[in-house]
């Protein structure tokens, strides 16, 4: 498997080795995850899965929130706002992710709660070193998030932001932890810990309600799929942003039969070109509507016809972090799950220890707009993965965090993967780059072309050429992708990480 950190891909391969499947091992993981990486996820975020069991159709689940009764767009107007506020209180939305655990543990998992989220508990109560990524974004957000209530006393408990190296515990979320074990999704939406999250939240300034809590929903969907180099790529349905990833990769292979033919310079050219179009093509169209998985299958089949709304430099900053697994009998989990930016909102429940999301600022304050903002509603996400497939079962699955980056990274590494068949460690470390239409309400217009250092100079030309200016990033920093697959004539499992963030493979 390949995860976010070290410990959640070892209590995942735990898991397994004590014989659970792969659901088991992956909510185990991703609740080391949540502890682990909190400038990533915590339980106050989102979570989206793919899920393949053998013999069964795969599955993807939506576990997202969705913005609360109050959050309106009169309301955010009254108050004389333009844009949803990027932090604090009124940037948060329902947390989904619990109620994701619950649906995946009652659908496919075989061990009970208690026993998957033991890692996760023993990490927030005894602790951990923090490390040089959770630390920088520690330091990062203290200037905007010191005066949010709880923030200060979690992340600079002596009056100054923890460093890395130092041991960092959460004794109140170990406690909120352990209430999930002994009492599921319900435990963390009603009772004590849903009163103590509405009252910080509330002190702080936002709206949720205990009511709000209670009508986080989760929804399990069939996949969006295309064939791409002989393989079935599937990837998760609207509000998620997966339909990106499959319309570019439909572009590109129209565009590009073969890409072993062609040098890098003309198929990156091609494949930021098939991006900018999808990116547009979602913006203009898609939304939390009845019809919007229709609307994705038209708009990746070329048939759609987007509106006027224009594409804007990408919101890649964003925090994300993923968990994929896979097993020698054909069965395949792939999960990403986010807070969204460092450290989510900032906001804290004082005594559950919830760290939010500031899912909420994705949304438009313009009710013409696809993704505008209303009680109740999702907003369009980020968020999404991938499964592989041939005819025997999954032979690739992963994803990588970065807002906008994902279908970016997701692409890059599938093309070398499936289309060009280049091994796989070399595939997830190759330097990347990143066009910036975009699809967040905060961003700003212009077409560039974010380069890491060791991208050959004649692919950031021909990316000018094709209308990208050309910006270099400081450091090999776009997404960081994260892959488990068939190998060894596909009768044995590898796992990959790349360097670029945290992140583990671990493999039996």
């Amino acid at each position: 498997m390949s995860a976010g950190c070290r410990e959640a891909a070892r209590a995942a391969l735990d898991c397994l080795e004590r014989g659970g499947n792969v659901v088991d091992a992956a909510i185990a993981g991703s609740a080391v995850l949540c502890v682990i990486l909190p400038h990533a996820v915590t339980i106050g975020g989102d979570l989206f899965a793919l899920v393949k069991l053998r013999a069964q159709p795969m599955a993807a689940v939506n576990a997202s929130g969705a913005a609360p009764r109050a959050a309106s767009i009169e309301n955010f107007a009254a108050r004389g706002l333009k844009l949803v506020p990027l932090i604090g209180p009124l940037s948060i939305q329902t947390p989904g992710l619990v109620a994701g655990w619950q649906a995946l543990a009652e659908r496919w998992a075989t061990r009970p709660m208690a026993e998957l989220l033991a890692p996760a508990i023993g990490y927030a109560r005894g602790g951990f070193e923090i490390g040089e990524r959770l630390a920088r974004c520690i330091a990062a957000a203290k200037d905007e998030s010191w005066e949010i209530p709880g923030w200060a006393e979690v992340f600079a408990p002596q009056g100054r932001c923890l460093g890395a190296g130092e041991r960092f515990v959460q004794r109140g979320l170990a406690r909120t932890l352990e209430r999930i074990a002994a009492g599921g999704a319900a435990a963390f939406y009603t009772g004590p810990v849903a009163r103590d999250m509405t009252r910080s939240v509330q002190k702080a300034g936002g709206v949720m309600t205990e009511e709000d809590l209670q009508a986080v929903r989760t929804v399990e969907a069939r996949p969006l799929s295309i064939e791409y180099g002989g393989l079935e790529i599937c990837t998760q349905p609207p509000i998620s942003q997966g339909a990106i990833l499959l319309r570019a990769l439909s572009l590109l292979q129209r565009r590009v039969p073969d890409a072993r033919a062609l040098p890098d310079r003309k198929l990156w050219t091609h494949a930021a070109r098939a991006l900018r179009t999808a990116f547009s093509e979602r913006l203009a169209l898609l939304g939390d509507d009845e019809d919007s998985f229709e609307k994705a299958v038209e708009m990746i089949a070329g048939r759609a016809l987007p509106g006027r709304h224009a594409p804007a430099t990408a919101h890649a900053g964003t925090e994300t972090t993923t968990l994929s697994i896979m097993d020698a009998q054909g069965n395949a989990v792939s999960i990403i799950q986010s807070v969204f930016a460092d450290l989510g909102s900032g906001v804290i429940a004082r005594e559950s220890g919830v760290l939010f999301n500031n899912r909420l600022s994705a949304f438009f304050l313009d009710p013409a707009h696809p993704n505008h903002l209303a009680p109740g509603r999702r907003t369009m996400h980020t968020l999404h993965s991938f499964i592989a497939s041939d005819a025997e079962g999954p032979v690739w699955a992963g994803g990588s965090p970065g807002g906008d980056n994902q279908p970016q990274v997701n692409l890059q590494l599938l093309a070398r993967l499936v289309a060009r068949g280049e091994e796989p460690a070399a595939a997830v470390e190759a330097p990347r780059w990143a066009i910036q239409p975009g699809t967040a309400p905060s961003d700003v217009a212009g077409e560039r072309a974010l380069c890491e250092p060791l991208l050959p100079k004649d692919v950031i030309e021909a990316l000018r050429a094709a209308g990208f200016t050309p910006v270099l990033a400081p450091s090999a920093s776009i997404g960081s992708a994260k892959v488990v697959g068939r190998v060894a004539g596909r009768k044995a499992v590898g796992a990959w990480s790349d360097r670029r963030r945290d992140g583990a493979a671990l493999a039996a």
